[in-house]
């Protein structure tokens, strides 16, 4: 189904489904337009039937972001000796999700697709978004039962940097805020940013901080500090790739509903959705979208590896692979 048109080119909506989802992916951004369960009426993921909406005020829900995900201070990485100045992402002083033409704001090409399964790609030409190296991309989205699996892998010619996450909005009640939605995270620490959201570099143990969720409990909850103190914030899972185990759980309040989130990955970046507002006629279920209408899940490394020797590292040799898998199982 044609959703829109990009640059001439035409962006597709592919239909997954089996006996439990029924999920919408757009060809631009390789985005998660949709996610719907057996017996619910309303989409799981934030989403809208606007092209401009993605372009714009939806930019990135539900996209695959890269070649490097998160923020690289300044724009600024050495790779293999070199220094490169990497185009920035206005209004911040650092290149955020692989700079304004990144993979989240490109037209994915269709190389095959079934029932319950579709394979999109894209390639990253050397220079692209200032990194080095000709990437290709290849992405697939399957349905097991009732979980939405995403397997990214990826290569390139030249030694770069590789850092992907799927960028979805989680509202398991489909309306209202997320605040009020129990989450847990198996992490022992986390990043402390600085006024830029980049990590000062310090690894801090969550013990008797605010960003304590090893026990379910509400977002929005103080956890002992004063007021609520909002979440952009990376978690940090391990430090190297692991199989595929689950890191994280979101537990909606009204329908019960439950997301586990498992990944390969060693971080997840958890965003509570303070900036969301998107016009009711622009959203894929019913109602405004306003902050906090929905938490972003991001699993991929650490935020600004390239300037922290400690940090698991996302340099790519030429012709390494770099793989990820991430699975969303709702039930």
């Amino acid at each position: 189904m044609k959703i829109g048109t990009l640059a001439e080119e035409t962006v597709q909506q592919i239909r997954l489904h089996n006996a439990s989802l029924d999920v919408s992916i757009l060809t631009y951004g390789a985005t998660i337009q949709s996610v719907h369960l057996n017996g619910y009426e309303h989409s799981l993921v934030l989403g809208s039937n606007s092209l401009f909406a993605y372009q714009q005020e939806a930019k990135y829900f539900g996209a695959v972001v890269g070649r490097v995900a998160n923020r690289v201070a300044n724009g600024h990485a050495v790779i293999a000796g070199k220094t490169y100045l990497l185009p920035l992402s206005p209004p911040e002083p650092n290149q955020l999700h692989g700079g304004p033409f990144g993979t989240g704001n490109l037209n994915w090409a269709i190389e095959a697709s079934g029932e319950d399964f579709v394979h999109l790609q894209v390639k990253l030409a050397d220079g692209h978004m200032g990194y080095p190296g000709n990437m290709l991309v290849n992405l697939i989205y399957r349905l097991i039962g009732d979980a939405l699996e995403m397997e990214i892998e990826a290569v390139s010619d030249q030694t770069t940097l590789c850092n992907f996450a799927g960028h979805s909005y989680f509202n398991l009640d489909g309306t209202g805020s997320i605040l009020d939605h129990s989450l847990s995270i198996h992490a022992e620490s986390y990043l402390p940013v600085d006024d830029n959201l980049i990590p000062t570099g310090e690894i801090k143990r969550v013990e008797g901080t605010a960003f304590d969720y090893r026990t379910s409990r509400a977002i929005g909850s103080k956890n002992g500090t004063a007021e609520y103190v909002g979440l952009d914030t990376n978690f940090c899972l391990s430090d190297q790739r692991q199989e595929m185990r689950e890191v994280a759980t979101l537990i909606a309040p009204k329908t019960g509903l439950t997301l586990t989130y498992q990944t390969t990955e060693t971080g997840l970046q958890v965003y509570d959705g303070r900036y969301i507002s998107l016009a009711s006629e622009l959203n894929i279920n019913q109602g405004l979208l306003r902050a906090y209408s929905g938490v972003a899940l991001e699993a991929q490394a650490w935020p600004d590896a390239v300037h922290h020797s400690v940090f698991p590292s996302v340099v790519l040799n030429a012709d390494q692979l770099y793989q990820q898998r991430t699975r969303y199982q709702f039930n």
